[in-house]
């Protein structure tokens, strides 16, 4: 059993097997926003350490991996080893959606609705203290997937920290010339290419103070390569709103990653597999 509080507030847990809470409201949000649209239905995984969801979209091209970490929360305490559930994100994103920014959010299991490791309901309780109003939901959860995926422990050759917004603006400018990205680190630059039926661009990017930076570098004779779905980065950049800087790992033959914070409740981490080659 794991309990965290870190404000002075106290929540009544006896009925519950899990209870969260959280004031990171906005970044909660924008977290459920950007999984709605990369993964229809997930397994999310309480542990006493924290909150993680590993899996795949339909089209097995994108990895999701979050971890959300228990004592960056207000309260976590997950009274068993593992609580799996299966989620719809777009049911729970319909949720959480309607949440105010000055809510507190509070995420729990009944123990009622946990019978022998299976989970019928997660409940969401919004509580507002300026208009004393609290309205409390439950989500009705679905059969959670068998099988449990793993985070592969890969090492990339070239990681490259960028701010969120500049990452966001290329994908958002290059989506509107091509379908594809090629993304190529050489040296002391990082390039973004694209070519489409009505024209062609570049962006070259290269290392400066306080905007892009590479954390680890290849060494200087590596071309380290590869193109990407523009519609698939698409999805990266709704996270865009989560954290300022952005890690960015490349190697040639392995997919693309781009790490987020979730603000200081995590992280969240979307690998996309290469085009093949053409």
């Amino acid at each position: 059993m794991s309990a965290f509080s870190n404000n002075n507030q106290i929540t009544p847990t006896d009925g519950n097997v899990l209870t969260i809470k959280t004031v990171q409201i906005a970044p909660f949000r924008t977290l459920m926003t950007a999984l709605k649209d990369i993964l229809l239905e997930t397994n999310i995984t309480f542990e006493p350490d924290g909150i993680r969801i590993i899996n795949m979209d339909k089209s097995h091209t994108i990895l999701a991996h979050l971890y959300l970490e228990a004592h960056n929360f207000e309260m976590y305490e997950c009274k068993k080893e593992k609580i799996i559930i299966g989620v719809n994100m777009f049911h729970l994103f319909k949720l959480i959606n309607t949440i105010d920014n000055d809510d507190t959010l509070t995420i729990y299991i009944e123990n009622s609705d946990y019978v022998d490791g299976i989970v019928s309901h997660l409940a969401l309780k919004f509580e507002n203290g300026e208009i004393k109003q609290c309205k409390t939901q439950k989500l009705r959860l679905i059969e959670p997937e068998p099988e449990e995926l793993q985070y592969p422990d890969v090492k990339f050759s070239s990681i490259i920290n960028l701010p969120s917004a500049d990452f966001q603006k290329i994908i958002r400018d290059l989506s509107c010339i091509s379908d594809k990205l090629e993304i190529k680190s050489v040296g002391n630059e990082l390039i973004f290419k694209c070519s489409g039926q009505f024209a062609s661009a570049e962006i070259h990017r290269a290392e400066s103070d306080g905007s892009m930076g590479f954390i680890l570098k290849q060494d200087s004779s590596k071309v380290i390569q590869g193109e990407f779905s523009l519609k698939n980065l698409g999805y990266f950049i709704k996270c865009t709103n989560l954290c300022q800087q952005i890690e960015v790992y490349l190697e040639n033959d392995l997919p693309l990653v781009v790490k987020y914070d979730v603000a200081s409740l995590g992280t969240i981490k979307l690998c996309l597999a290469s085009l093949p080659s053409s």
